[in-house]
């Protein structure tokens, strides 16, 4: 402890990388970031707990789902503290850094990055244990602690999440740089899914159970959709299974019928258990099934042009889910035009008992990473002119 300590004193740019193992411990995390002046990279299962405007020390997420506001802040620094976290990417976490790690399994320290100091216990016991070995002096008295790095990446996730605001406006595509970009990945504008995103993020309770597909509706999810207040979240983040958000969607509304149950479901993964609507219509459990209508396995064309790949079996040939949802005797709903796009949000989630809200989003929106590299990049571009070239070929008759 007093080595962990000593670290953290002598460090001038610490970065705090929390996780869900450090939710029990939220008021004392956010006095030792509030000493250490240090921000707050979160895990996608810490956005339980930790995120939200009552928390001025974080800066959103890292990883493919993250954004560059938290990869500079994880970049910037002299020293990480890991807290309640086996973040398992090893290639977002920087090299040459000291990383003091604090964990309730002793299996995970060091599992993912050398550490130099390892404290295995509580998170909540531990971190008041460590305040009391600082010699830092507490904000706002004399020898605290620059606090710089805190502010300069607070700015840059305020300006990122301004960004993504604007994008997320349904009539971004109007103004002139949304025709810029849609002539170039969106020209037949179909809806954005960062904008579905927004629209449930703000008409949903603030209690709401959120279950996320694996795949781009996490993603839409982590960075668009905010766990305030007490809402919850469930995913399958750990085996990365597809097809999980319907079924632990009714799982969570029989356990409480009464609260509101919000599943973000990738085409893909619904058609994998178009079955369950059966169950959701004979358990009579008013789910709001939101489904991002891509009409694409996402996740999988990213990862292949991302590699330099051009799309190959991602394709998919979708019904629609809002007449098929008709048929079994659940409220459905189809939505096409951006216009319409909140008004059908709300009547949705205002509709008593099972809905399906079938949104066509964007096939070829990309989430770009919170740290691309040169590689992904030219990937990418190889990518596309394989895709065009192909395309051309089709066209002819080749």
């Amino acid at each position: 402890m007093r080595r962990a300590a000593e670290l953290l004193d002598r460090a001038e740019r610490i970065t705090l990388l929390v996780g869900r193992g450090a939710r029990a411990a939220r008021a004392d995390v956010l006095t030792l970031a509030d000493r250490l002046a240090a921000p707050m990279v979160l895990t996608l299962k810490a956005k339980e707990g930790f995120e939200g405007e009552a928390n001025p020390f974080q800066v959103g997420q890292t990883g493919l789902i993250g954004n560059p506001a938290a990869a500079s802040a994880l970049q910037d620094a002299d020293t990480l503290l890991l807290l309640g976290t086996d973040f398992p990417y090893r290639d977002w976490y920087p090299d040459g850094r000291t990383v003091i790690q604090v964990d309730s399994e002793a299996a995970h320290i060091g599992r993912r990055v050398p550490v130099e100091v390892g404290l295995v216990g509580d998170t909540g016991a531990t971190v008041r244990d460590l305040l009391g070995h600082l010699a830092t002096a507490p904000p706002g008295t004399e020898g605290a602690r620059d606090r710089s790095h805190l502010e300069d990446a607070r700015k840059s996730f305020g300006k990122w999440r301004a960004s993504q605001a604007r994008l997320a406006d349904p009539a971004h595509d109007k103004g002139l740089v949304g025709r810029v970009r849609s002539a170039l990945d969106n020209r037949a504008h179909d809806i954005r899914p960062e904008a579905l995103a927004a629209v449930v993020d703000r008409v949903a309770d603030e209690n709401a159970v959120f279950t996320s597909d694996t795949g781009m509706a996490t993603v839409w999810l982590s960075r668009f959709v905010e766990m305030r207040g007490d809402r919850r979240l469930l995913g399958s983040y750990n085996l990365g299974s597809m097809a999980n958000a319907m079924p632990q969607a009714l799982g969570a509304q029989c356990l409480d019928r009464g609260r509101q149950v919000v599943a973000f479901c990738g085409d893909g993964g619904l058609s994998m258990l178009l079955g369950d609507l059966m169950t959701l219509k004979t358990s009579r459990l008013p789910v709001k099934l939101v489904v991002f209508d891509n009409r694409r396995l996402g996740m999988v064309k990213l990862e292949q042009e991302q590699a330099g790949l051009p799309e190959f079996g991602t394709v998919l040939d979708n019904p629609d889910f809002a007449a098929v949802a008709t048929a079994m005797g659940i409220t459905g709903i189809r939505v096409t035009d951006p216009a319409e796009l909140e008004e059908s949000v709300r009547r949705a989630f205002a509709t008593p008992g099972p809905v399906l809200l079938d949104v066509l989003t964007n096939p070829d929106e990309i989430a770009v990473p919170a740290k691309p590299t040169v590689e992904q990049g030219w990937g990418f571009a190889v990518a596309k002119v394989k895709e065009v070239v192909r395309s051309h070929g089709d066209s002819d008759g080749h």
